[in-house]
């Protein structure tokens, strides 16, 4: 005989399940497709590059294969939409003002560096100097304004971000100390490639290795041209160029080839952290993304996908680094010398650039610095044993580029 509890838990599976079917249904193609249009705003009823539709078909193909949880499809919904949705808007902008692709964006600087070695804190260090053009959270999320925005005024934009960042913030153990979100604080350009559905970093928060076989034999300058496009989109809105643009993306790190082809006068910067300290913070960071994408992710499952991805990236960066040699502005600064010499980092990227060091420049680095000590939302812990690792083991798995970054 069925319990009151029995009862009552038996009526939540069914809400759920019913939940999850009506989120598989609005991740069908046409009816995504058509959505996005209603949302936008602007009456268009297709796209006028239809390039990347196949692209997307393949995202939606994910849920098909994984067993994600109401979440994971409430969260792959609510982006793709969001992605499909800026690409209408930016379309319908660019027919009217084809002078946004005449913006020149061909000279950022761009930070790379795994996740978990310092790549936050160097972007937003020098983002700070006004000479540069920085990447903020409400830019990344939504480059295209929304319907009736005064050009110049992206106020419903900065909103919509507070409140995703509010949620985010109240979400999980310890994400936000980690990685502190805020809508006018420097984010990862990565949020703009993932919206041409052919970037690998998909990958990172929905792990189909059906996927991500297929992303990496796309020519990743697919994804890094619309990213060029967003950045054009948004330096037109913001009246034309103020200086270079100041990119960080984990995702950068295994492209520099592919970026630097799209992007011909950037100058890269790495931080170079020791991999059983990075990994053993990306398997922290990586169970509180899954938690998000299944009911019950399988941690040590994960933590190896995580090491060969970030692996496989690595080793592709220090193949194109040879590749290039010196036909590329490269500046490499172990994770000690960020923390402690950011100044003498700063200094060393902007001279690479040609940008000139001001008074001005170095007060705003120096205020951020005390404005952001570090662990200043709190610490957290983590151990590569609890996830079945050992620093060993970890450098094993990255071949020669663990033991030649230990301990930096």
């Amino acid at each position: 005989m069925l319990t009151q509890q029995d009862a009552r838990r038996a009526a939540t599976q069914d809400d759920v399940s019913s939940e999850a079917a009506g989120l598989r249904r609005a991740l069908k193609f046409e009816v995504l497709l058509d959505e996005a249009f209603a949302e936008s705003g602007t009456g268009r009823t297709d796209f006028r590059d239809r390039g990347f539709l196949s692209n997307l078909e393949r995202v939606l193909e994910i849920p098909i294969r994984l067993d994600l949880s109401v979440r994971g499809l409430q969260g792959m919904h609510a982006n793709s939409l969001r992605w499909l949705v800026n690409r209408i808007r930016w379309e319908a902008d660019l027919e009217k003002h084809p002078e946004i692709l005449e913006e020149d964006v061909s000279d950022p600087i761009v930070v790379l560096g795994l996740p978990r070695s310092g790549t936050t804190k160097l972007q937003r260090f020098l983002s700070s100097d006004p000479a540069v053009q920085s990447t903020p959270a409400w830019m990344m999320w939504n480059p295209a304004p929304f319907p009736n925005e005064e050009r110049g005024n992206p106020q419903p934009r900065v909103e919509w971000a507070a409140r995703m960042t509010s949620i985010v913030a109240n979400t999980g153990e310890s994400y936000q100390k980690m990685h502190e979100f805020a809508a006018h604080e420097p984010d990862e350009s990565s949020f703009i490639p993932l919206a041409n559905f052919d970037y690998v970093m998909q990958y990172t928060t929905a792990p189909d290795q059906v996927y991500l076989d297929w992303a990496r034999t796309v020519n990743r300058t697919s994804p890094l041209t619309y990213l060029k496009r967003m950045l054009q989109y948004l330096q037109w809105q913001q009246g034309g160029k103020r200086g270079p643009w100041l990119l960080k993306n984990p995702g950068h790190t295994g492209e520099m080839a592919e970026m630097a082809e799209v992007f011909p006068r950037a100058t890269f910067v790495i931080s170079q952290r020791d991999l059983a300290s990075t990994m053993g913070s990306s398997f922290r960071m990586m169970n509180e993304i899954l938690v998000n994408t299944f009911d019950d992710p399988v941690p040590r499952r994960y933590t190896r996908e995580t090491v060969d991805y970030w692996s496989y990236e690595l080793n592709r960066y220090h193949m194109q680094r040879a590749a290039l040699g010196n036909s590329i502005r490269l500046i490499e600064a172990p994770y000690q010398r960020c923390v402690n010499d950011g100044l003498g980092v700063a200094r060393e990227v902007f001279a690479a650039h040609g940008l000139p060091w001001t008074r001005e420049g170095e007060a705003a680095m120096r205020q951020w610095d005390i404005d952001n000590p570090r662990h200043k939302l709190g610490t957290y812990g983590y151990k590569l044993e609890d996830w079945g690792w050992t620093a060993e083991g970890i450098e094993n798995a990255f071949g020669p580029v663990g033991r030649e970054w230990r301990g930096r």
